[in-house]
């Protein structure tokens, strides 16, 4: 009988079927496009690493640097090419490998056992092959939980891009900051200088005194100071950025192209910004998810009290007895002659005593055995059932603690969503008060110091006022214009904040593309 015979026709296609269902393979190419979607939806970048095309990355950057980058482009950079970023995509191939294994049924066992018998024979040879049946309604729980940790890991990947691009704009603003910082502070020196010039030359024609000079001279030493500080401010905040976008020292010194805002614009008011958090948020709903995901556990544990159920198939080849050992040939039988055929020499002797007997006695244990051999059993082929009694242990110690756990999850839910509130609440109050903070600096302060300036630059080209004034309007005027740079880097930081709080881009939330403000 061979195996066509027994499996049929069809046979062979459903051993293979049931072995293709039970090998899976793990393909998280779908995921990672999808996490890239959610990230371009929500960063508003058409460029999001994929681990599946690693060797387009180099050149793709390079096209980004080659120009020169605005604060968009470096987070689509970022997105692309910092490194932390990159690893954090491979939690997706982990849980999608979670998915497929969740899937699968427990192996097959198989025993195999041997048995001799003492005085020796054919030994006992048993074989059982078992199948662990839990996983019928075990596999579709564990499935909906790994989907949803599958769920969890993509969301988190998109959540940490959306912070990512948050940190990046900071650090291109930061950057921009000291840019300026330091170009305003330069200026203040070459003005300085040109300031003492002039104090020398009225020094030099008795129109002024030494006192001023000095003054001038000691005003040129601090702004030097301070010229020199700044520079290292913009190399450090340089390093921070080129690191988030993962350059390397072949690729740093990119130029930087978007200016600092010059104007703000309205933001929104909370309770319309508090509403897209809330729907926009992927944390919210990754700690739903785990909501869901916990009460899934509390159902896999009811079902878990019986961790154990087998059914397989099980053979015995039973052990036999040595036959008997067929009695000797006797000592004093006669040889025959060397002329003799072996079939004379016993037709000859079958009618004598001895050979009779020895005859009858061959016979009669030849029969004996092969009576004994249709006594035996060959073979015990049958079915078995093994399982886990749950006396002792019921899983009630696992069904509670799943229950605690869907409980915590539930706070930390409340939690989380009056923190987003929160968070969205104080992101745009910042935002705001760096509007106007920006507002007055630009359109008052800053003009004011500078009209200062000219005034008493024209008394004291008069002789009117002494170098003081002059000197003391400058340092006003350069502390204003200093004052005015920092404050822009802190509402575009304050906007990349408050993108980061509301879940994503600005574009389309109340306010974004007004007028603005007076």
């Amino acid at each position: 009988m061979n195996i066509q015979t027994v499996l049929g026709k069809g046979g062979v296609p459903c051993i293979l079927l049931v072995f293709a269902l039970g090998c899976g393979t793990v393909r998280p190419g779908a995921d990672y496009i999808r996490a890239g979607a959610m990230i371009k939806a929500r960063t508003g970048s058409d460029t999001v690493y994929n681990p599946e095309l690693e060797a387009t990355i180099k050149e793709k950057v390079g096209q980004f640097l080659e120009h020169g980058l605005t604060a968009e482009e470096s987070v689509r950079v970022a997105l692309l090419n910092n490194r932390d970023f990159q690893a954090q995509f491979q939690d997706i191939g982990v849980s999608r490998a979670e998915v497929v294994q969740s899937s699968l049924l427990t192996n097959p066992a198989i025993s195999l056992g041997a048995r001799f018998p003492e005085g020796g024979g054919r030994s006992n040879l048993t074989f059982g092959l078992g199948q662990e049946l839990v996983d019928l309604w075990q596999i579709p729980v564990r499935k909906r939980i790994a989907k949803a940790k599958l769920d969890q890991t993509v969301m988190n990947v998109v959540q940490n891009a959306v912070e990512l691009a948050a940190r990046v704009k900071n650090a291109y603003y930061r950057l921009r900051v000291s840019q300026e910082s330091t170009v305003a502070a330069q200026e203040n020196v070459d003005l300085l200088r040109r300031m003492a010039e002039m104090a020398e030359r009225r020094f030099t024609a008795g129109e002024s005194t030494i006192l001023d000079l000095n003054l001038v001279k000691s005003n040129i030493l601090d702004a030097t100071i301070r010229l020199n500080s700044v520079r290292l401010d913009e190399e450090v905040d340089r390093a921070a950025f080129e690191r988030l976008l993962g350059l390397s020292m072949d690729e740093a010194g990119v130029q930087l192209t978007d200016p600092l805002p010059e104007q703000a614009k309205a933001v929104g008011d909370d309770k319309s910004l508090v509403e897209i958090a809330l729907k926009s948020r992927l944390d919210v709903r990754t700690a739903s998810l785990d909501i869901d995901a916990a009460a899934e556990e509390i159902k896999r544990q009811k079902r878990a009290i019986v961790p154990s159920l087998s059914l397989g198939i099980e053979a015995e080849r039973t052990e036999r007895r040595a036959p008997r050992s067929l009695k000797p040939l006797p000592t004093d039988l006669p040889l025959p002659s060397p002329s003799q055929t072996l079939q004379d020499f016993v037709t000859q002797q079958v009618g004598q005593g001895t050979a009779k007997d020895f005859i009858l006695q061959r016979y009669d244990a030849h029969r004996e055995r092969e009576l004994e051999k249709r006594q035996n059993i060959d073979l015990l082929l049958g079915p078995s059932v093994q399982f886990t009694l749950p006396v002792w242990d019921q899983n009630k110690a696992q069904i509670a603690k799943a229950r605690y756990e869907f409980a915590k999850k539930q706070k930390q839910y409340e939690e989380l969503l009056l923190a987003v509130v929160q968070e969205v609440r104080q992101a745009a109050a910042t935002a705001r008060s760096s509007a106007e903070l920006l507002r007055l600096s630009a359109q008052e302060a800053v003009p004011l110091a500078e009209k200062n300036v000219g005034t008493a630059q024209r008394l004291y080209e008069a002789g009117e006022d002494t170098i003081l004034a002059l000197l003391l309007a400058q340092q006003t005027l350069n502390e204003q214009r200093v004052s005015r740079i920092e404050f822009a880097g802190d509402y575009a930081t304050a906007l990349a904040e408050l993108e980061q709080a509301l879940g994503g881009t600005l574009k389309g939330a109340p306010g974004e593309g007004a007028a603005n403000m007076p």
